[in-house]
């Protein structure tokens, strides 16, 4: 994890999650968040459960990521461990879920970068928190692995890491345990069909692939079944180092004008605008196949809790900072080309990245158990070709005196992939369509000699629709449109005594609706809404040569959940927080008492197409 664009030292962080299971069971649930407390408060909802009991298999007891095995390049040592399924539940199983709990010491230490892996499949992929040198946090995560119980049922070889430098100025130790809850399926909690391969990209390193430029690609070739049906790929991109920040960077040709202004707008060294970092502020994830373009993906503009303000995460962690989810790109188009027993090149890359961004990807895999071959072919692609450059604008004037403008970035791609598959029961073709439009805006103003505001302001508009026909299922439409938005809002002020204020505002937003339809039943829709807003005052002080924080004030947060759907499911949270303290936790506020069904996705994890209609009704 990099260092921050301001200085990044202490944060005081607890997770907690409210914990309602549809009929089901939880081990270990961890306590609502509590009035008064400075430890996290999450309005995420867990991941909902079958009434079954589950079987346990602990992946790795607490592993300390800290110095035993510190290595100064390379940071903490993976913990690898060794992988059983359960013996009690060899089954079919109606959910996996992963249950991962963390804790940090009481100390100095920065945000760090953690994962999970199982026979080069990742598991689980997210961020740590920062701790106090007067607190301590401690969290758990939760992951939906149903769809990767092909590869649960055989013994496999895992690896945890977590990148935690240890040194006597960031002296914390992270701590970590992990487990798998297998809940058997019966006549009441079904269980789905799931994929019969998951394949990893990664390969035998265990860790994320760093890509440095737009260039790079994560890539594997890989042979596919001679029965292969239908293919997907979930995929994580985790922006790193210079480009964490992607969304605050500014084209080159504009970095020169707005540094002179940081320079002479400054006192006695104290920049009022820091340098701020290259290569524009498009980022955008493009999987190919054999080389050609095979689709596209937005990446989320998360924050990591040591970013931009470490006082704005306290008590609440941004939108999935702790537990990324992955995005599901559906390859199904491809799946005729890919079964016919040739090695194919499956690549991601990040589109404009620049040094660098961490990915980690697999390929689910579904077979035709009644067919030794399939066949098909790929009969559209307007992907291949297409212009996937943005274009930029600017309003910032010549004089580098004063900075007052727009830099103004977009990008608009709609694409058409469609392709078929020739299986036993008659052919089936499939159509995907999608559209993604991509908008940056920085706006700068200059207010006086010592003070300056910069606007940032991202969103991201996704539509795409699959269509599938023939074989035995008839028509089916899936429909997913996807909101992501960041505004920054920061008001930089220089002061006297070499110190500057940052008075800083932030809004996340990630709105994800879906409507599956399939001929004969009625459609089924489900929205989500996860929104965080948070501002505070900070100042930072020069002392000995070095910019720390040397205070905050009028810090307030919120951050509000919602899940419903045309089933009746519905979950509404709402946790509140002021001076770093949980201020008021609601839950449950116009859903009634009825639980969530255990078939439902309220916590973002990936949609299944179409995989589950049988359950879900």
């Amino acid at each position: 994890m990099s260092r921050k664009l301001v200085c990044r030292l202490s944060v005081v962080l607890l997770a907690g999650f409210a914990v309602t299971l549809a009929g089901g069971r939880a081990l270990s649930a961890p306590s609502q968040p509590v009035v008064g407390s400075p430890n996290v408060a999450i309005a995420d909802p867990p991941v909902p459960r079958p009434g079954t009991t589950p079987c346990v298999v602990q992946l790795f007891p607490q592993e300390s990521f800290g110095p035993a095995g510190l290595d100064t390049r390379m940071g903490s040592v993976p913990h690898r461990f060794s992988y059983q399924p359960p013996s009690g539940c060899k089954g079919a199983w109606a959910k996996v879920v992963l249950e991962a709990d963390f804790r940090v010491d009481r100390g100095i230490q920065y945000d760090r970068t953690a994962s999970i892996w199982l026979d080069d499949v990742n598991l689980y992929f997210g961020t740590t928190e920062e701790p106090s040198p007067k607190f301590g946090p401690s969290w758990q995560v939760e992951r939906d692995l149903t769809d990767y119980a092909s590869l649960l049922r055989s013994p496999g070889q895992g690896v945890a890491l977590i990148n935690n430098w240890v040194d006597r100025m960031r002296p914390s130790i992270i701590h970590a345990s992990a487990r798998l809850l297998f809940y058997p399926a019966d006549k009441s909690f079904p269980a789905p069909r799931t994929p019969d391969e998951v394949i990893p990209l990664n390969g035998a390193s265990h860790t994320p692939a760093n890509l440095q430029s737009g260039e790079d690609q994560l890539r594997r070739r890989i042979v596919f079944p001679r029965n292969t049906t239908r293919v997907y790929m979930d995929l994580f991109a985790q922006s790193q180092f210079h480009d964490e920040f992607w969304y605050t960077c500014l084209p080159n040709r504009y970095i020169e004008q707005t540094t002179a202004f940081a320079m002479k707008r400054s006192y006695k060294g104290a920049p009022v605008h820091p340098r701020a970092c290259g290569g524009g502020s498009y980022r955008e994830v493009e999987v190919t196949i054999d080389g050609q373009p095979a689709g596209l993906a937005p990446i989320y503009p998360w924050v990591y809790t040591g970013g931009i303000d470490p006082f704005l995460w306290r008590p609440t962690p941004g939108v999935e900072t702790l537990n990324f989810m992955p995005t599901r790109v559906d390859l199904t188009p491809f799946a005729g080309l890919l079964d016919d027993g040739a090695p194919h090149s499956v690549g991601v890359r990040v589109l404009g990245a620049n040094h660098y961004f961490s990915v980690a990807a697999a390929v689910l895999v579904y077979r035709d158990a009644k067919a030794e071959r399939t066949g098909g072919a790929v009969t559209r692609n307007t992907l291949a070709g297409a212009r996937l450059e943005p274009t930029v604008s600017s309003t910032l004037g010549k004089d580098p005196a004063e900075v007052n403008g727009e830099v103004l970035t977009r990008a608009k791609q709609s694409y058409v992939l469609a392709g078929y598959v020739d299986t036993p029961a008659g052919r089936v073709r499939t159509r995907v369509e999608q559209s993604l439009s991509f908008a940056n805006t920085q706006r700068f103003t200059t207010l006086n000699a010592q003070t300056h505001r910069h606007v940032t302001e991202q969103t991201w508009h996704v539509e795409s629709t699959r269509r599938t026909s023939g074989g035995t299922s008839g028509q089916r439409v899936f429909e997913r449109r996807l909101d992501y938005s960041l505004r920054v809002n920061v008001l930089r002020r220089a002061n006297p005594g070499r110190s500057r204020t940052l008075h800083v505002h932030l809004q996340q937003v990630f709105d994800k609706r879906i409507e599956q339809r399939q001929a004969g039943l009625p459609p089924y829709q489900a929205r989500l809404q996860n929104t965080r807003n948070t501002s505070d005052q900070v100042t930072f002080s020069f002392k000995a040569g070095h910019l720390g924080l040397s205070g905050n004030r009028d810090q307030s947060s919120t951050q509000a959940f919602a899940f419903t759907d045309s089933l009746g499911d519905c979950y509404r949270a709402q946790v509140k927080a002021l001076g770093g303290k949980v201020a008021s936790f609601t839950k449950g506020q116009g859903c009634g008492t009825k639980p969530i069904r255990w078939t439902a996705h309220p916590n973002g994890s990936p949609d299944s197409f179409g995989w589950r209609e049988s359950a879900a009704r």
